[in-house]
């Protein structure tokens, strides 16, 4: 009778050995309109059911001291399923869709309400109805049983009196009722002859608009009720006689939930925020924000110091009280999350007991949800990584220490830290120009990279990404980028570019090797570009340090000093000069003012040309070959070029300066010329 309500049975299945593994008799497999699958044997007895589709989820809650928890869907089947393999039982009794369902603390009773206006109460072991309730003219939308487990033994005139358990529930006709319940030897002899008719205890009307939630003190003293009118009452458990009203909402109270802990209650609403009360002076005393739509459930964590919400944006969200402060958002539901339910630490299934908090959650998506409280394990582990982190710094300090560089790096690298990797390749090529590469950059040639070179070839693509992205974000700061576009080049001459472009390269686990090459190139350009302007800038060294010899010439009449020329014979220019065309160049620039008597010194090719004209010729800052013009005025030692690009004639007396006046005459034209000069 499973689906039989809802579309009927259709197709049967008969010994499937897959199956009828464990059992020598033959099974029969019923697939009904809902796509469950219901397992029966020879005699017709339903042994389990499997359920396909479990429509809108309404309402839930975890049996307590069992793996179990009961459902209400769209339907009006109550469903039972178990935790651990998510087998499903039904209840069937209603006559429309149940709308809410509780469980009593004691994990025996059941309690389900719905549309047909009843109240239904089932034993929890053999899913066998023991009472109905009649009395609302309207569906019943909420219900609630005593907290207290020692009440369900009260039996006899005192439990019919209300001195044992009791349930309420509150209609849509704006109604709260109490139904006194019987106790245990009572309902083990009623139910041979059938459901018991619970009679109405008390009955109140309790708000001006429909109720949504019915919640009962831990200690039976209070029930409170939640409705669209904007308010929350509390009531007298024994009589429902009025005791608080609690207002400050600005929409509907979809929950409320009492504190296992603390005399506090919580309450959520339409209007997005989470309110806590004190059951004291009745007031309000948190108000938490953060859902994007109504919070259509609240529960407390087992300690009391945390709240837990589900919303109808689909997000449940754990709230810390004392701060006030959402400490996580668990998305697992893509529509609203009608059904939310909490079960203790000290539950306890088949095998042993629950030492952490479970979460289960259901929806309209029809999803039911089952969370872990997993924060000690989260905790365990963040110590046991730090731990292992200070570990891990200490051997690499060691291995820095004592130069072993090579296990240093493969630990930095292994703990995924940047700045480690750094100081362990900046300390590695240190070592390398110390050791190494002093001579070789003597001579002009790069720092040798053969001792990363052995790193990388060791290196997976997985592990080459890694260095790669921290070399692309080396690579944008001008201090770091001489140590990345080493690392480069040690990768780029170790690896082949085959298998840097190959297609396990662009699925790494730190992203695309082109890709991340494709980073460095952008910043590596302007890095060059700098240096390559610096490089040009310091050619004015050179051009400065020529005409400063042109001005206290070296060894002419014996009166020279050689300071000059001792720190020019050990000085090294950026570039060697060139004479070309009579000219110096450095760099591509010809100098000023040098006269032939110093090339003569520097290069004895040109030792027979001694003509006056020539000693102390006016050169042009330029190209040497720039145009044509340049190579007219070549030829005429009187001419020179200013800044502007025009061409001036020198009198014949300031061109051809006698040998004297180079020597260290008083002379003011030769003085003059020989500013002009500098």
């Amino acid at each position: 009778t499973f689906g039989a309500a809802r579309g009927g049975y259709l197709g049967l299945v008969l010994n499937h050995k897959a199956v009828a593994e464990q059992s020598k008799d033959e099974v029969l497999i019923a697939v009904d309109a809902e796509h469950n699958l219901s397992f029966v044997d020879s005699k017709l007895s339903l042994n389990r059911t499997i359920v396909g589709h479990n429509d809108e989820i309404l309402d839930l809650k975890i049996i307590p001291h069992s793996t179990s928890i009961v459902v209400a869907t769209n339907s009006p089947q109550v469903r039972v399923f178990d935790l651990e393999n998510f087998s499903c039982s039904v209840l069937d009794g209603h006559s429309a869709t149940v709308l809410c369902v509780d469980a009593s603390p004691c994990g025996r009773y059941l309690a389900s309400c719905g549309k047909d206006k009843t109240l239904r109460l089932w034993k929890a072991d053999t899913l066998q109805c023991l009472a109905v309730a009649t009395g609302h003219t309207e569906p019943i939308g909420a219900c609630g049983m005593s907290q207290k487990v020692g009440k369900y033994e009260v039996g006899g005139k005192a439990a019919r009196n209300g001195g044992g358990a009791f349930c309420v529930t509150a209609s849509i006709d704006r109604t709260l009722k109490r139904w006194n319940l019987l106790g245990p030897e009572e309902w083990n002899i009623a139910t041979d002859a059938g459901p018991v008719e619970l009679e109405v205890a008390t009955s109140v009307r309790g708000h001006e608009k429909d109720i949504n939630i019915i919640s009962v003190a831990p200690n039976d003293s209070i029930v409170a009720s939640g409705s669209q009118d904007k308010t929350v009452k509390l009531w007298n458990s024994t009589d429902l006689s009025l005791k608080a009203t609690l207002q400050g909402h600005r929409r509907g109270v979809w929950d409320c939930q009492f504190s296992p802990i603390d005399r506090v209650l919580a309450t959520s609403s339409g209007d997005k925020t989470i309110k806590l009360w004190s059951l004291s002076d009745f007031s309000c005393v948190r108000t938490f924000q953060g859902h994007l739509s109504s919070v259509l459930r609240v529960r407390f964590l087992s300690t009391g110091l945390q709240l837990v919400s589900s919303g109808a944006d689909g997000l449940l969200k754990v709230w810390t009280i004392r701060t006030n402060e959402c400490e996580t958002t668990l998305d697992g539901h893509s529509d609203k999350v009608w059904a939310l339910d909490l079960a203790y630490g000290g539950n306890v299934n088949a095998k042993n007991r629950v030492k952490k908090d479970l979460l289960v959650s259901g929806g309209a998506d029809s999803k039911i949800v089952v969370w872990e409280d997993s924060t000690a394990e989260i905790e365990a582990e963040e110590r046991a990584q730090q731990a292992e982190s200070v570990l891990l710094d200490q051997k690499m300090a060691n291995h820095l220490r004592h130069k072993e560089y090579s296990q240093a790096l493969e630990i930095a690298l292994k703990v995924d830290k940047p700045m480690q990797a750094y100081k362990v390749l900046a300390a590695l090529l240190e070592n390398e120009i110390s050791t190494t590469a002093k001579q070789k950059l003597k001579s002009g040639s790069t720092v040798s990279t053969t001792v990363l070179q052995k790193h990388v070839s060791t290196w997976n693509l997985d592990r080459v990404a890694q260095v790669l992205k921290y070399c692309r974000d080396w690579n944008t700061r001008s201090r770091n980028a001489p140590l990345a576009m080493w690392v480069l080049n040690a990768i780029v001459t170790t690896i082949p570019v085959e298998r840097l472009a190959s297609r396990a390269a662009t699925r790494t686990e730190h992203g695309s090797i082109p890709e991340l090459l494709a980073g460095v190139t952008p910043y590596a350009e302007r890095h060059f570009d700098r240096l390559d302007r610096l490089h040009t800038s310091s050619y004015l060294l050179d051009f400065l340090l020529f005409n400063m010899s042109s001005l206290d010439p070296v060894g002419v009449g014996g009166h020279g000093n050689d300071e000059f020329a001792q720190w020019e014979a050990k000085s090294k220019l950026v570039l060697p000069p060139k004479y070309v065309d009579g000219r110096i160049q450095v760099g591509g620039k010809a100098l000023v003012g040098i006269g032939e008597n110093r090339l003569r010194e520097k290069d004895d090719s040109d030792s027979g040309n001694d003509s006056d004209e020539d000693m102390d010729e006016i050169l042009t800052v330029g190209d040497s070959s720039s145009s044509s013009s340049d190579d007219d005025d070549e030829g005429d030692p009187t001419s020179r070029e200013d800044n502007d690009g025009n061409v001036s004639h020198l009198p014949n007396e300031q061109a051809e300066p006698s040998p004297e006046s180079n020597s260290g005459g008083d002379d003011d034209n030769d003085s003059r010329s020989d500013d002009d000069s500098c």
